[in-house]
């Protein structure tokens, strides 16, 4: 590995060499020609983000380095992990741009994608190992264990051929809904599995002092604040789904432009007008919301399924001794769909090996470990043994409340930001309170995902210095801006969203959809 400076910004926790024999496989070289020479373990650097963890952020380096030293001990690789700040993504770009333009790159690189504009045209620059025959000989255990949806992603694959190696997801889906189960009991009501059934729970909540603060309009039936593209739990009960494209009579399309759009914005409007939700709920921090939800003002709200032990924890609530949470699907809309989360690819980022990288099998090798011993696995998902967890007669003993587990987040450090393989949530689920009710949540956000054509669908290159057209329903965009005038009664309702969708295809909309549907049949043809 060529020798390096270190990027600006960048939180370079540097390896030690081991003294100890390696234990992983393939993972040691012999140094000269002397047979008597001591083996020592290859080094291989890492370059990836510290994921904006408070632990990577506030713990001691003593700390960190405690759990990096444990990778090389069971690998039996000498690890190096360059850290770099996340920021919320948008750090780590520019840093990650700037090791690209001079190709400091070390052995193994996280990136979004293997078209990612942060390295525009580094496939075909041959920047980027291709990794097929690699992971034939040297990966069968990475190849097993990723989904074959992740592999047939264009984030990974290019002309045929495979250039990344997918971080894979916590799961095919984990979004689902909460309601207040205490509210259903009081008002003598199951929970809603049509929208109807929903205005019937939202008017009881209206008409009644719920949390029985002796404030009677303190109380809203849906948490919906400024992140409203997080908030949004109802869009898919009409049919569509903020940022997924189907192909519409010949061409791709946008879901936000449809007519069943404009029937979700309409039900939102109507959550509005009758006061179901909060008149300010675009000034309202997604911050704040877990305070809303814990003084109970609110009776539902989206949130990942794996929070259920935190939003069934009674002792969280304030003054609320009978609180009681249950997860559902969002209800059925006026054609019996139902659908939450955008089908995925199952990938959280990618990674790559640069072709200057002197031992790409020992990087293979090292992945490969990663996907496919039990050693990996329990360190990925608890810890060190004897640190974070223990090992009796076969059987993990791990508290997921112990403060060695839970101070700046420490958990997420071995779980996240050391993990090569992406989110062992579900070697972890069954050490977490309320392990039946999460699984079962996993199962049913699976069974409510929403299918659409542009699973894997590129930035396109017409959207790049456009976020304004991005089909989201994030701040900032056309979109955003036309859901809260709607729903606030800004603009007519019919009037407002024409508009809007004339606006959108006039400003670069109609380009966005050439080149979506040029790329959905050159994809699918490849397929």
């Amino acid at each position: 590995m060529k020798r390096r400076s270190k990027a600006i910004g960048s939180v370079c926790i540097l390896a030690a060499a081991l003294t100890l024999p390696a234990c992983g496989n393939g993972a040691e070289q012999t140094q000269g020609q002397n047979p008597e020479q001591e083996t020592k373990p290859v080094k291989l650097h890492i370059l990836t983000t510290d994921g904006g963890g408070m632990f990577a952020a506030q713990a001691p380096t003593s700390e960190k380095e405690k759990y990096i030293e444990e990778v090389r001990r069971l690998s039996g690789y000498d690890l190096e992990y360059e850290l770099m700040t996340w920021g919320g993504g948008a750090d780590y770009n520019q840093q990650l741009a700037l090791r690209f333009a001079s190709r400091d790159l070390g052995d193994l690189v996280m990136t979004n994608d293997i078209n990612s504009n942060v390295h525009a045209g580094a496939v075909d620059q041959g920047v980027f190992l291709e990794l097929d025959e690699l992971l034939e000989k040297y990966g069968p255990n990475i190849k097993k264990n990723i989904p074959d949806v992740a592999w047939k992603s264009p984030r990974v694959m290019k002309d045929g051929k495979t250039y990344g190696i997918p971080k894979v997801a916590a799961a095919p889906a984990t979004r689902m809904m909460f309601i207040r189960q205490d509210w259903l009991d009081k008002l003598g009501m199951d929970v809603p599995t049509t929208l109807d059934e929903f205005l019937q729970f939202a008017e009881g909540v209206k008409q009644n002092d719920m949390n029985g603060d002796g404030n009677p309009n303190n109380e809203y039936a849906l948490a919906i604040t400024d992140n409203i593209g997080w908030s949004d739990v109802f869009s898919g009960s009409f049919g569509v789904r903020p940022g997924a494209w189907q192909m519409r009579n010949g061409q791709m399309e946008p879901d936000m432009i449809q007519p069943e759009m404009k029937e979700a914005i309409a039900f939102y409007k109507k959550l509005y007008d009758n006061g179901y939700i909060h008149k300010d709920f675009v000034t309202k921090k997604q911050a704040d919301r877990i305070t809303e939800i814990f003084n109970g003002y609110v009776g539902s709200y989206g949130a990942g399924a794996n929070q259920y032990g935190t939003f069934s924890d009674i002792t969280k609530y304030i003054n609320q001794p009978d609180a009681k949470t249950t997860m559902m699907i969002p209800p059925r809309g006026p054609r019996g769909e139902a659908y939450f989360e955008a089908q995925s690819e199952e990938i959280d980022s990618i990674w790559v090996i640069p072709s200057n990288t002197e031992n790409p099998e020992e990087v293979i090798k090292f992945l490969d470990w990663a996907w496919g011993t039990p050693e990996a696995e329990k360190f990925f998902a608890f810890g060190i043994e004897g640190y974070n967890y223990k090992e009796e007669n076969g059987e993990i003993k791990y508290d997921a409340e112990a403060p060695v587990n839970v101070d700046n987040q420490a958990s997420g450090f071995h779980r996240s930001t050391l993990n090569v393989r992406g989110s062992s949530r579900s070697a972890v689920v069954k050490y977490l309170p309320e392990e039946e009710h999460i699984m079962k949540g996993y199962e049913d956000a699976a069974k409510a995902v929403y299918p659409h054509d542009s699973l894997g669908m590129p930035l396109l290159d017409s959207m790049v210095g456009h976020p304004e057209l991005a089909p989201d329903l994030w701040a900032g965009s056309l979109f955003y801006d036309t859901f809260v005038k709607l729903v606030v009664g800004m603009e007519d309702l019919d009037e407002g969203f024409d508009n809007f969708v004339e606006e959108w295809k006039s400003r670069g909309g109609n380009q966005m959809i050439q080149e979506a549907t040029e790329w959905y049949n050159s994809f699918r043809q490849e397929q």
